[in-house]
């Protein structure tokens, strides 16, 4: 089986303040998989291990006793996750309800921005520790072919993302706001759908900051683990405590500004819902929360 994929999830990720690691972002995608709202979060969740690997699937290979330690570590990794994270996730949940039953101030919904962003700063530090782990029973060969995979999926990501227009661009945003907001609320209302292009007529495009400052990292990540060095688990360490002082100035502007708008945004759809909207929405977070505060009491 392969495993031991490295690599940021598509979606809004370059939208979003960077949280370090790329590796380490894998953690998100089962926070993703939680928080969408779906009417499977149990079944998703107890198959959080497949999930994983699937999504780890083509980057190295390991032998038996590679795969047995790194189960082993997975294994331990999602049981602290099951126990210590899913009663925050709850937590978050029953704030998320309690702005609901107040004017959605801008001060709130930040805060519930950021207590998302710190879940998933905590998912991916586990994950960097694990993934370092595993990368002291690499031979050279696989990390020689790990960061072949890493640039592979870099000149795929920059052939398909950068070939878009602007317009093609905004669409593909606009698209995924839509989808995200409608999965909670059901279809937008006119205002909700105006509101919508104007915030994302008013972000900046990252993609090409996101996959220069991307690439620059991998090529520093292929330095460190080609050399192999005694020390290489701290210099990747280095590297990512870095990792944000090292962006160009323009792309930094630019993902906090689109943070700023993504807040705003989301705030004022919010408060355009309709009654029928707020029944859905308070009925996909209520059946979302008890699905959680079973799964961490199972």
């Amino acid at each position: 089986m392969k495993t031991g994929k490295v690599g940021l999830p598509a979606g809004l990720a370059q939208h979003r303040r960077p949280l370090g690691n790329r590796w380490a972002l894998i953690g998100c995608v089962l926070i993703a998989a939680i928080l969408s709202g779906c009417s499977a979060t149990q079944v998703i969740y107890n198959r959080a291990d497949i999930l994983i690997r699937w999504y780890l699937d083509d980057y190295v290979t390991f032998d038996p006793e590679q795969q047995a330690q790194f189960d082993a570590r997975l294994d331990a990794l999602l049981d602290w996750h099951r126990q210590e994270e899913l009663p925050e996730y709850v937590l978050l949940l029953d704030d998320a309800l309690l702005i609901l039953d107040t004017d959605v101030s801008l001060a709130a919904t930040r805060s519930m921005a950021e207590g998302i962003e710190s879940a998933a700063i905590r998912l991916q530090d586990r994950f960097l520790e694990l993934l370092l782990s595993t990368g002291e029973n690499l031979t050279s060969a696989q990390r020689a072919d790990f960061i072949e995979a890493l640039l592979a999926k870099q000149e795929a990501f920059e052939t398909d993302r950068l070939a878009r227009s602007d317009a093609e661009y905004r669409d593909d945003l606009g698209q995924r706001f839509d989808k995200q907001l409608g999965r909670y609320l059901g279809r937008l209302t006119d205002e909700q759908a105006r509101r919508l292009r104007e915030g994302v007529a008013g972000m900046t495009r990252l993609d090409h900051f996101w996959l220069q400052d991307r690439r620059v990292w991998i090529l520093a990540l292929s330095n460190i683990l080609l050399a192999d060095e005694p020390d290489w688990a701290d210099q990747v360490r280095a590297l990512i405590a870095g990792r944000d002082e090292a962006l160009l100035p323009d792309y930094r502007e630019g993902i906090e500004h689109n943070g700023e708008v993504i807040l705003q945004l989301s705030r004022d759809v919010l408060l355009m819902r309709t009654e029928k909207q707020d029944k859905k929405l308070r009925a996909r977070l209520i059946a979302l929360r008890d699905d959680l505060a079973a799964l961490s009491d199972a």
